[in-house]
């Protein structure tokens, strides 16, 4: 019985390197027709760095171990900067907090901390969910015969994408409310119960905090930073519409990357909607709707080629604030 040891590292715009050993690693799809194409790596350790210098963004990866083909993975997010596993560390800390909080018989600690674990851990699952998405909505356009770059599109993998997008906005800022509610159960200042960024903003509003995390907190929910704009993107999808179509409709973008290597490798981006504050509160106005420039018509609303290149790309924005919410 052959026992698996494989690794799948999860690369921005739907890409992958399959690892099975020092002598077989290789990007999929790895040109425009989808084949693969083997890479270099030193060794076992250097696979990440060894994907960076090539020019490649590592969203996270999938350790596959086990005597079967269909091994469950264990996925783990990969940070920006540094060699460990920041979400996947920090769901275990907090898990062993609320292992001492039980212990001491400290309920209140010990449920908030098991639902801060519970949540980081869905939170990078999400974002996991968003990466394959991405992939197969790749994977569909390279097998259509038409990908070109630069491409604006919409197909049926595109809705699932933007879907995968939202379900982890609306878990990311039930993980951020978690955590205030933590700061504010360790912070055992003043009777007011604080259970969310908004409630706890409402405070500040007539008690400024002057502690060095509530400093920090405020300035970060402040708006144009980017726990407020999180909490944007979540206010718009909760209260005014779905992701993609919020404002102009939003297409799938094909691209092509040039690595260090010289090899050429295409890749999709699903850009989020620009300034969701203001976008839900001309909906909630009805000034979105007085807007001669937008009909009902589907395809007459598409977003502007020259936004959608400089929009957020919702995998790479997700990835980003969660590695920011696990620090």
């Amino acid at each position: 019985m052959e026992w698996l040891s494989v690794r799948e590292v999860h690369i921005s715009g739907g890409i992958r390197v399959l690892s099975y050993d020092r002598s077989c690693n290789f990007l999929y799809p790895g040109d425009m027709t989808g084949e693969r194409t083997a890479i270099e790596v030193q060794n076992y350790t250097s696979l990440f760095s060894d994907i960076r210098r090539l020019g490649l963004e590592v969203v996270g990866c999938d350790f596959f171990k086990g005597a079967h083909s269909h091994a469950r993975p264990e996925w783990r997010i990969k940070p920006s900067s540094g060699s460990g596993w920041l979400t996947w560390d920090q769901g275990r800390d907090w898990s062993f907090i609320a292992n001492g909080a039980f212990k001491k018989g400290d309920s209140k600690l010990y449920d908030i901390a098991t639902r801060i674990s519970h949540q980081l851990r869905s939170c990078e699952w999400r974002v996991r969910q968003l990466s394959e998405s991405y992939m197969d909505q790749l994977n569909a356009k390279l097998q259509s015969g038409d990908f070109k770059d630069g491409q604006r599109f919409l197909d049926g993998f595109t809705e699932l994408c933007y879907l995968a997008a939202q379900t982890f906005l609306i878990d990311a800022c039930t993980l951020r409310d978690y955590l205030i509610e933590f700061y504010w159960h360790v912070k055992r200042t003043g009777s007011a119960k604080i259970t969310s960024i908004g409630s706890l903003c409402s405070h500040w509003r007539k008690s400024p905090p002057t502690d060095p995390h509530g400093v920090e907190i405020q300035k970060i929910s402040s708006p144009g930073y980017w726990l407020d704009i999180l909490g944007s993107y979540r206010n718009l999808i909760i209260h005014a519409a779905p992701l993609a179509t919020a404002g102009a409709t939003l297409f799938a973008i094909t691209g092509i990357v040039k690595l260090s290597n010289s090899e050429s490798l295409p890749f999709v981006k699903l850009p989020l909607p620009s300034d969701p504050g203001k976008l839900k509160d001309d909906r909630d106005s009805g000034k979105h709707f007085d807007d001669p420039s937008l009909r009902l018509a589907r395809f007459h609303n598409i977003i502007e080629k020259n936004d959608a290149v400089s929009a957020l790309d919702s995998l790479t924005y997700a990835n980003s604030c969660l590695e920011k919410l696990s620090i």
